[in-house]
């Protein structure tokens, strides 16, 4: 197949759901898919979007489906599209540490108002694929723009959160999700997590939580929706002496110095609002302190968690308890912990009290019970009646 042709000569060893994903999409748009029980193909697909969680390798993937696209029509002009520049980077990295070999392709902002380079490949005529990443951001009026002008043949989108707050709907032809976190999470693939429950969010709040514990909650980021807070949080943190640093955007060389502290755990804590919800990959981080939001950004927030690291058998995620989309709506917790009295309480169901529950109900389905006799009469009766 074309796609273990191409994987033969990169080091990925993708997971069974990558290939399977990599795979449906290449037929979709080459129109050779085949719809499940269905002989016929479908017709094929101009865009297309891949759902998929926080962790699961969705760049891979990405970069998987264009190298075969790319060995079908070498003169394919790949365009990646990111948001953040760090994504970017991310992506050009992946394409390079995977020795994937994509020829013709450039990384742009979503706000680059004239890429130069697609714009002239689409005046040379040459076929143009686009791929964008966080692909919920493919409804700003910025991505519509480089639509516009770029035209592309073919668009692929990734994504775990496709939906907005604006409730803008996402035009793709079609979408892939083979998987969510709770599945990942079963398969091994991403690290399952303990819950915690605060009373509410506030600096002060959270900055007692978490300096009445710093070894429970390692390598920690933590979000707020302004960064009044931001700074609140930092000024307690410094009076306490807890390093930590300020992520804000529109500073990439003071983000990356910081990052790069974190990695190596010069520095235990990052306090930001919105920067790191995206694109930020670090499997020794322990614990997201998510503040109160809807579902998309909680499942951003939340997500930069799950990816596994030999060290940290576990990782967790911290909420309040007014928050609207509580993270154990997404996935289950392996336990989950509540703030009461001063104290965690575990809200998690003794492992041996489950046990003990188990195997009384077993006991009670295979216990042998005698119908009384006037039951078996009765139905006996019944049984010889005479119908007409």
């Amino acid at each position: 197949m074309r796609v273990d042709s191409v994987l033969a000569r990169t080091s990925l060893d993708p997971r069974p759901y990558q290939r399977e994903i990599a795979i449906d999409a290449i037929d979709m748009f080459t129109g050779e898919y085949c719809k499940p029980g269905v002989k016929t193909p479908s017709s094929s697909s101009r865009s297309i979007m891949i759902e998929s969680p926080t962790g699961s390798g969705k760049t891979a993937m990405a970069n998987l489906i264009a190298t075969v696209l790319q060995t079908i029509d070498e003169d394919l002009v790949i365009g990646w599209v990111a948001m953040r520049r760090n994504l970017l980077v991310q992506a050009e990295r992946e394409c390079k540490r995977f020795n994937f070999g994509l020829q013709n392709i450039h990384y742009t902002s979503m706000f680059d108002k004239h890429p130069e380079k697609l714009v002239k490949a689409r005046r040379d005529g040459r076929k143009i694929m686009m791929i964008v990443d966080e692909a919920q951001h493919d409804a700003a009026s910025s991505m519509s723009h480089l639509h516009n002008i770029i035209e592309p043949d073919f668009t692929l989108g990734m994504t775990a959160t496709p939906f907005r707050t604006d409730k803008m709907k996402l035009c793709f032809e079609t979408v892939i999700k083979r998987c969510g976190i709770h599945q990942l999470i079963q398969d091994g693939f991403l690290s399952p997590y303990h819950h915690f429950t605060i009373p509410k969010w506030t600096p002060s709040e959270v900055a007692d939580h978490y300096c009445a514990d710093p070894e429970r909650w390692g390598k920690s980021i933590f979000f707020f929706v302004n960064l009044t807070d931001c700074f609140e949080l930092g000024r307690i943190f410094q009076e306490r002496g807890v390093k930590h640093e300020i992520i804000r955007g529109g500073q990439s060389k003071v983000t990356e110095e910081a990052l790069a502290k974190f990695e190596t755990g010069e520095i235990p804590c990052l306090i930001n609002c919105m920067v790191l919800t995206e694109g930020f990959d670090c499997p020794s981080l322990k614990t997201a302190w998510v503040r109160d939001s809807s579902r998309g950004p909680t499942m951003q927030m939340g997500g930069r968690t799950f990816r596994i690291h030999p060290d940290l058998p576990y990782k967790q995620i911290v909420q309040s308890k007014q928050t609207i989309w509580p993270f154990i709506r997404t996935a289950m917790p392996k336990q989950q912990f509540l703030w009461v009295q001063d104290e965690w309480r575990s809200l998690t169901i003794n492992p041996k009290l489950n046990e003990i529950n188990q195997n009384a109900r077993m006991a009670i389905a295979h216990t042998e019970v005698e119908i009384p006799k006037f039951i078996t009469d009765r139905r006996r009766k019944k049984t010889n009646r005479v119908r007409f």
